[in-house]
């Protein structure tokens, strides 16, 4: 066992073509394995949300409550209509699992030296899809049109799940799923014109973008994303 984890040769026991679900659950499973280096040490149990190191279900109470112990959005997500592609995009951007400036620099790969699209501060994936001034005059666009422009994220917000939890809980109950297809819908199209930055040399451009945004819109509406078409964002982008 040792041997298989710290060599990686249990990567040569992974047998078929894997989807994009199993694909991030491997990349996930890749990064939490790297640098672990077993040893003949009984293992010790710690509790980390009580001083006493010991659980209890009163301290898991406790540390809920609080907010000490995180729960991702995965209702939001993959509850939410949208292609399992894009889903599985935003699920590594929560997790921040996407391969931005500063993942790719801890490995010593090469990286941007800013954020491609503002050109002003360091990249990391919850900058890119928030506090970035292309991707919050990108929200703008998008959300002015549902006069809901006061829920774009600010240029202090520093996590993509806390600013949609946030954004999400003042929209009426009928539109909140529609609401969520949007934010990954939106995040989606962020992510592929960084990327077209990146690695094809174009230049950031807003109306490029929210152009893409559109055209993307129509096709999830023409598969099936109904709470998409019942915002009405269609005719506020005409």
């Amino acid at each position: 066992m040792a041997e298989a984890l710290n060599e990686l040769t249990w990567v040569a026991d992974i047998r078929g073509a894997l989807d994009w679900l199993g694909l991030a659950e491997y990349l996930e499973l890749w990064d939490t394995l790297t640098g672990i280096d077993l040893t003949t040490n009984d293992d010790v149990h710690c509790w980390k949300f009580d001083s006493s190191g010991t659980f209890s279900t009163r301290s898991a109470y406790r540390a809920f409550f609080t907010g000490s112990l995180p729960f991702e959005p995965w209702k939001r997500i993959w509850k939410s209509w949208a292609p399992e592609k894009c889903k599985t995009f935003i699920w590594l951007a929560v997790r921040n699992r996407c391969w931005t400036a500063d993942r790719l620099q801890k490995r010593g790969l090469p990286h941007p030296a800013h954020c491609p699209l503002c050109d002003q501060e360091d990249e990391n994936v919850q900058h890119l899809l928030t506090s970035c001034v292309f991707a919050r005059q990108f929200w703008f666009n998008i959300f002015r049109p549902l006069n809901i422009a006061g829920l774009v994220p600010s240029r202090h917000c520093t996590s993509l799940a806390a600013w949609w939890k946030k954004a999400w809980k003042k929209i009426p109950k009928q539109h909140k799923k529609g609401f969520n297809s949007l934010v990954i819908l939106g995040a989606w199209i962020i992510w592929k014109h960084r990327n077209s930055c990146v690695f094809n040399g174009a230049a950031p451009n807003l109306q490029s973008a929210l152009q893409a945004f559109r055209d993307e819109l129509c096709l999830w509406q023409a598969a099936g994303a109904k709470g998409l078409a019942n915002l009405g964002i269609s005719r506020g982008l005409q």
